[in-house]
């Protein structure tokens, strides 16, 4: 069973994932990700780099609906939705999983391929997220481990690990990654 502090981040990335906000996660909001994931980058529908970050997501979908609709609508509503949040935090392939998650979300945020992301990609992140830009800086100084204005992708990926953890820490920096908490 998840705890108090994990339902409210899966609550969270289920918001996250509802993109049109209808209160359920299908292959729509899927493909709404992608395509935005793909704007941001200036990648056009057709281009080998739209495409695979297309077939990521698609991938992605696929193996939600499979684990998490459990009535096979093709629709994952919030309980289906933390009954799937509760199998990967039990899951022996938890740690893999995590950082493959962190590594590809990474790659998307550093735009510039520097090896870390800045406050503006982190910025346009939350954008994407509908949050504003003053919150993205507030949690950003949160979120760098080290103080240097920037997230390695050590760090990202350590943050990344504190989401998905299943110890109660309620003042992990990585709590915040995808915004705040629902109370």
């Amino acid at each position: 069973m998840l705890t108090e502090l994990q339902t409210k981040k899966w609550t969270r990335l289920f918001h996250i994932y509802d993109a049109d906000g209808n209160g359920v996660v299908e292959k729509a909001d899927f493909e709404q990700i992608a395509q935005n994931a793909a704007a941001s980058r200036k990648f056009t529908p057709g281009t080998p780099e739209y495409d695979k970050i297309h077939a990521k997501f698609m991938s992605d979908w696929e193996r939600l609906r499979k684990d998490a609709d459990q009535n096979n609508d093709g629709k994952v509503e919030l309980a289906e939705w933390l009954k799937h949040g509760e199998r990967r935090s039990n899951s022996p392939e938890r740690e893999e999983i995590v950082v493959d998650e962190a590594n590809f979300i990474f790659k998307e945020l550093d735009r510039n391929g520097d090896g870390v992301i800045s406050l503006e990609e982190y910025k346009r992140f939350y954008r994407a997220l509908r949050l504003s830009d003053e919150l993205a800086a507030e949690i950003f100084r949160k979120l760098d481990l080290n103080g240097d204005e920037e997230i390695s992708k050590d760090e990202f990926v350590e943050l990344m690990r504190q989401f998905h953890s299943d110890k109660d820490d309620p003042d992990a920096p990585g709590n915040l990654i995808f915004g705040p908490l629902e109370t």
